[in-house]
């Protein structure tokens, strides 16, 4: 069979909406972030964000070497923490396919100067200091993965090859290795002829999920085989803790965020501020040094936090708009 790939999560929602469109200045300097010289020689540092407009959130996470909220975007890295938002003075690249690690956060993505560089794609990256240098892994100058997922403390990688090109051809990949080498998956008992955003389990390194337009798919062996563990509804995001997988779902044209225990596969509605029908969820994480955290973003661009497991809610970002 062969899969059909979605050429990235804008187009995925942008799909989805067109189906149901008949319903309805820097400041203070965080003493705590390095402070080097980049290869352009700009100094790097990270400073509290002057008010904008952030073009689109490309993906969230919680870095284990920081204690703050970091959102992927098309200008660098926005990070919030102690109620502020921050960002850096250096290394701004368009980022997606970020999935914070124990250690920092591995990504892909294009580099800032694109136009100017043939070699501009970031491949499989990482940082373990906080942004400050982007290292590649591999595949640097040759490709951009918009589904690329990290194991939290196991570093097992996947990625969706959605083209074939002269490095990997069309398919799921996995990297035992931290994104040095990549083995296709066989997906036995995958049904769904969509495919969408993975979630490696936290600490087990043959636990993953996927997410499809048709339900959830959970494998046990390192996406060797598949099983739908969920309702046949559209699924827009997901993301483990260590017993727990959280989710998005579509349903009868309300947006919801559930949570399924992995060891009883009981399934629970979590409490979420209420989100129109063309604003679904399209990220969330867990702080795994805080499991009662979690975040997720929309595709209008609203962050919302919990530090309590879902009784309240702040929210974080309004519409992308940084004040």
């Amino acid at each position: 069979m062969k899969w059909k790939y979605s050429v990235g999560l804008l187009l995925f929602f942008l799909i989805f909406m067109t189906g149901c469109s008949s319903s309805d200045e820097k400041e203070t300097k965080n003493t705590e972030a390095p402070q080097q010289t980049t290869e352009d020689n700009r100094k790097f540092e990270t400073v509290a964000a002057s008010p904008k407009q952030l073009e689109q959130l490309q993906g969230i996470g919680y870095p284990g070497n920081d204690d703050g909220l970091y959102i992927a975007t098309t200008d660098g890295l926005k990070i919030y923490r102690e109620n502020k938002w921050f960002e850096n003075t250096a290394e701004n690249h368009n980022f997606y396919g970020f999935s914070a690690v124990s250690d920092g956060f591995y990504t892909s993505g294009m580099k800032a100067n694109a136009s100017k560089d043939n070699n501009a794609a970031l491949g499989v990256s990482k940082s373990t200091d906080k942004g400050a240098t982007i290292q590649p892994v591999s595949l640097s100058g040759k490709e951009a993965f918009q589904f690329l997922s990290a194991g939290y403390k196991t570093e097992t990688l996947y990625l969706i090859q959605q083209e074939d090109s002269n490095e990997l051809a069309q398919g799921v990949y996995i990297s035992n290795d931290g994104g040095k080498s990549w083995d296709p998956l066989a997906l036995n008992g995958m049904d769904a002829n969509t495919l969408g955003m993975i979630a490696p389990h936290p600490e087990d390194n043959e636990i993953m999920a996927m997410a499809t337009r048709s339900g959830i798919y959970l494998s046990e062996d390192s996406g060797e085989s598949m099983e739908l563990i969920s309702d046949p509804v559209m699924v827009t995001a997901l993301a483990f803790s260590n017993d727990t997988l959280f989710y998005s779902s579509v349903e009868n044209e309300k947006i919801k965020l559930n949570k399924l225990d992995l060891e009883s596969r009981k399934i629970e509605e979590i409490d979420i501020p209420f989100l129109k029908y063309d604003n679904p969820i399209t990220f969330i994480t867990v702080n795994q040094n805080s499991e009662q955290t979690v975040a997720f973003s929309t595709y209008l661009s609203d962050v919302y936090e919990t530090t309590d497991l879902g009784e309240s809610w702040s929210l974080l970002l309004s519409n992308g708009r940084i004040e």
